[in-house]
């Protein structure tokens, strides 16, 4: 049964104890499957259970035998759903199977719109300027409409999204989020145990981020969508469309924005970077005008074009970018992102871990700015919360097989094994299963 438990952290140099003794069960077995599911690590020798993340979080029942996931836990950004908004989103596309990020994308168009509102342009350096504002420090408003009705009587807003609580900071990114953690069944998909929120410290902007002059509008605000229909993060693309979409048409209903509709330009694929598809999108979204783009949703393929898509002036917000790389980027005060940094979900993780009685785990990654920023955050909290790495692996995603990094963490024994992937996990799960490194049941 699903436990909520939302608790709110001042900083990330808390370390990730505090969230186990608070949010994870303290260790009493609540948090995890000790008791029956395979998570417990009583034998030294026993296989080791393992620990998925956002890029691997996905419905995998038509993919694995029965059983093969039951037990494993995974982390991924975003608040609990409620029924109302997943029925938005099923009006916009019925054959939604996931929800994954769409919230986040939602909220990317709806806050960069009314960030338009309160500039009174619509220029992605005059949005840019007020996305700041518009989610912070003012009265909080939790729709498009009530938000817009505020800022046109002259009040300072704070928006708070679907996605839960955005603020960002000076470099563009949440300073507080909410990760949610769930469990697999037997029929390998995940449902939610529970959902923690916690804070990020904001920080000064490096040099190169600061925003230009602000320039003008041509009077219509313009989304362009950068989001994933095909590659390694394909199953992602749905979701994140629809919640574009549907804030785009809710926007319109009312009333849309500095007395124009705002128009979404036909989504452009971002790819998963192989082959390099990305480039030639953000030229055909740049040659509509577009004001600001959401996406993309890949680290990787977002770092690929940022310089592109900053240095026309348009801002660009992912609702899925979790790599630390971009919290020193060079992004003209252009870059913004809906979902946190992987400081928050690299601490709920290592707490996740630590609350489940792991001591000694082993971590498989991809070789990439999202793999291993996550990776390295896992690392260092876990360490930090008393845990042993014992095997710190990297992979190239293109690899042909897996043999290596598996057979090197078979033989440091570890009691859990992080596996950072994205749809490569179909294909290193049957290595694991082969090597006998699966315990989860």
């Amino acid at each position: 049964m699903k436990r909520s438990s939302t608790l709110v952290r001042l900083g990330v140099a808390m370390l990730a104890t505090s969230l186990v003794a608070a949010g994870c069960g303290g260790g009493d077995g609540d948090g995890g499957n000790d008791s029956d599911g395979g998570n417990s690590n009583d034998n030294a020798s026993s296989a080791p259970s393992w620990y998925f993340v956002d890029g691997n979080t996905a419905d995998y029942s038509a993919d694995f035998d029965e059983g093969t996931l039951e037990g494993v836990r995974a982390t991924y950004p975003g608040s609990e759903l409620g029924d109302e908004f997943r029925d938005r989103l099923l009006g916009v596309n019925p054959d939604l199977a996931d929800f994954t990020y769409g919230a986040e994308s939602y909220d990317a168009v709806v806050v960069a719109a009314l960030a338009a509102i309160a500039a009174g342009n619509d220029s992605g350096t005059a949005i840019a300027s007020e996305l700041q504002n518009v989610s912070a420090e003012g009265e909080k408003c939790t729709d498009f409409a009530a938000c817009a009705e505020l800022l046109a009587a002259g009040t300072d807003i704070d928006y708070d999204g679907v996605s839960g609580p955005i603020d960002f900071s000076s470099t563009g990114s949440p300073t507080s989020a909410t990760i949610g953690i769930f469990e697999y069944g037997a029929d390998n998909t995940y449902a939610p145990d529970e959902f923690i929120t916690g804070e990020i410290p904001d920080s000064d902007p490096v040099e190169g981020q600061e925003l230009p002059a602000i320039e003008d509008g041509d009077g219509v605000f313009t989304v362009g969508g950068l989001l994933p229909t095909s590659g390694d993060l394909a199953f992602l693309g749905p979701p994140e469309i629809a919640g574009v979409a549907l804030a785009v048409q809710e926007i319109n209903e009312a009333g849309g924005v500095n007395g124009a509709d705002a128009v979404a330009l036909p989504t452009a694929d971002s790819g998963d970077g192989t082959p390099d598809i990305a480039g030639a999108s953000v030229d055909q979204l740049l040659a509509g005008n577009v004001d600001v783009i959401v996406g993309a949703a890949s680290s990787s393929v977002s770092l690929s074009v940022i310089d592109k898509i900053t240095s026309a002036g348009v801002a660009q917000i992912s609702p899925a970018n979790t790599s630390t790389a971009f919290d020193t980027y060079a992004d003209q005060g252009l870059y913004f992102r809906t979902a946190p940094s992987d400081v928050l979900q690299g601490q709920v993780m290592a707490s996740t871990l630590s609350g489940d009685g792991k001591q000694n785990i082993a971590i498989l990654a991809r070789q990439d700015s999202y793999g291993e920023a996550l990776a390295e955050n896992v690392r260092d909290f876990f360490e930090q919360s008393g845990g042993s790495v014992v095997s710190y692996q990297l992979y190239s995603p293109e690899a042909a097989t897996y043999t290596a990094e598996v057979e090197a963490i078979k033989a440091e024994d570890p009691d859990a094994i992080v596996l950072i992937a994205f749809d490569e996990t179909k294909k290193i799960v049957p290595e694991l299963v082969e090597a006998g490194l699966n315990g989860n049941n």
